[in-house]
């Protein structure tokens, strides 16, 4: 007879029992294969920062400045004719008949120097061998044009132009330093008005739904309706679908921004920038007398007048009649048979005068007369510009001046808004209401913050457009 032990039993079920409780409080283990990723913490970026970043990265600037280069270099091409020049000469001849084979070669050069008031002068060593000799020869000639060409106004004028073109570059990057500057400001404070819609809207999403617990609670007890739960609910979902566009508003202006300063679009950013600021008190004259003085497009625009004007005088020297005078001295010697051959002495000198002109001279008078118009127009642009930067001052002064108007209003309408707000808060908590002025006076509150914020971004902007206009917000470097 076998006799049964009930608690050794018991005892070995209850050990199984706390092994598989233990084992089920194990945590779950990860696949080895597939190692965490921590994501990267967003980039801190100043508005100071910012606007160093677009000053030095944006593809803009960047390419204005290779165009000032590349014009660099064409002036220094211009100003290269008129260094001494260096030519070397070297040939071999061979010809050949029925009585006679000769071959010949020869080595010299020129050096060359033309002068800024078209003067020419050159001198021309050389030296061949034929078959039983050496000539050896020696020149000198200088050029000089009497009448067209004569001059430093007509000799360096590709000089001048290309100063006019590098000039004309550098002027073109301060616009476009200038424009980044106040685009990159648009940029971040359009991030942190956003930024800080999202958090009104946040605030907002939490306090209604204390609103929708508090009435489904008066609703089980009697004291609320279903359509104020549905007042709410409709109202939140607005509100959500309000937060959704400004986070996507948030995504595309900060691909925006990254646009700007040339950054990679999956660099995440965390812009700050200050929200304080001073109304703006300056009188309108002040202002424009300001633009008029520094404005980067006046001074191109004066600068227009001075090159047609040089061009329109190049023009009326090129009505002149082309005469050069070139005088030539050469002397030659040859050696034959390694002794000097005084009977093969050579001295040469020539004068010519030559001339290449028609004389009716219709077409350069027709590029004088067409000179002239030009210079004209480029005096109608320059009466144009100046309007154009006054019509400006006076638009971004009058728009800060409304900006600065709304932003008291709109605080007015926050301060009448909050004290609805309330009112209807404490009657809806009594009984004495339902929950339509509440959730009404609710969205009117949460709309004046959100034109106020907007109103003082707009601002803030504004009065670096304003400093633009003036032509004061960078200096004649571009810092």
């Amino acid at each position: 007879m076998i006799r049964k032990n009930p608690t050794g039993v018991n005892r070995r079920w209850r050990a199984v029992g706390v092994l598989l409780l233990a084992l089920m409080m194990l945590p779950p283990a990860l696949p080895a294969a597939e190692p965490t990723v921590t994501p990267r913490p967003p980039s801190e970026l100043s508005l100071e920062r910012a606007i160093e970043l677009a000053l030095r990265n944006n593809r803009t600037i960047r390419d204005a400045t290779y165009g000032i280069a590349s014009t660099e270099q064409g002036l220094t091409a211009a100003q290269e004719v008129f260094a001494i020049k260096v030519q070397p000469l070297s040939s071999i001849n061979y010809s050949r008949s029925d009585d006679q084979e000769l071959s010949v070669w020869e080595v010299g050069g020129s050096v060359a120097k033309t002068f800024h008031s078209g003067v020419r002068v050159a001198v021309e060593p050389s030296i061949a061998k034929g078959d039983d000799r050496y000539d050896a020869d020696l020149g000198c000639a200088i050029t000089v044009p009497l009448l067209r060409g004569f001059g430093k106004e007509a000799v360096l004028d590709e000089v001048y132009d290309n100063r006019f073109t590098v000039a004309s570059a550098r002027r073109q990057l301060l616009r476009q330093q200038a424009d980044v500057v106040v685009e990159t400001v648009a940029a971040v404070y359009d991030l942190i008005k956003e930024e800080q819609l999202i958090a009104l809207y946040q605030q907002q999403l939490e306090e209604l739904e204390r609103q929708r617990r508090m009435t489904r609670s008066k609703e089980r007890a009697g004291l609320a309706r279903a359509m104020d739960v549905y007042r709410l609910e409709i109202r939140i979902k607005e509100i959500e679908d309000g937060l959704s566009l400004a986070r996507e508003r948030q995504q595309n202006g900060g691909d925006q921004l990254k646009a700007v300063l040339a950054l990679p679009l999956e660099q995440s950013l965390a812009v700050r920038a200050p929200l304080h600021y001073a109304l703006i008190d300056i009188d309108l004259d002040q202002a424009v007398q300001a633009a008029l003085a520094n404005r980067v497009e006046l001074r191109q625009a004066r600068a227009d007048i001075d090159e047609a004007q040089r061009r329109a005088r190049l023009a009326a020297h090129n009505i002149l009649p082309d005469l050069q005078l070139e005088a030539a001295y050469r002397r030659g010697g040859r050696f034959g048979d390694e002794a000097y051959l005084p009977d093969y002495d050579e001295n040469l000198l020539s004068v010519s005068l030559s001339s290449s002109s028609d004389l009716s001279r219709s077409a350069e008078k027709a590029r004088w007369q067409q000179s002239r118009i030009t210079v004209n127009r480029r005096q109608l642009q320059l009466a144009t510009v100046e309007e154009n930067i006054v019509r400006e001052v006076r638009r971004v002064l009058n728009t800060l001046d409304k900006s600065a108007q709304r932003i008291a209003l709109r605080r007015q309408q926050i301060t009448q808004a909050n004290g609805k707000f309330r009112l209807a808060q404490a009657k809806f908590r009594h009984g004495e209401a339902d929950n339509f002025d509440l959730v009404e006076s609710q969205g009117q509150l949460q709309q004046a913050r959100a034109d106020l914020v907007n109103d003082e971004v707009q601002y803030i902007v504004n009065g670096y457009r304003l400093r633009a206009a003036m032509g004061t917000l960078l200096d004649s470097t571009g810092g």
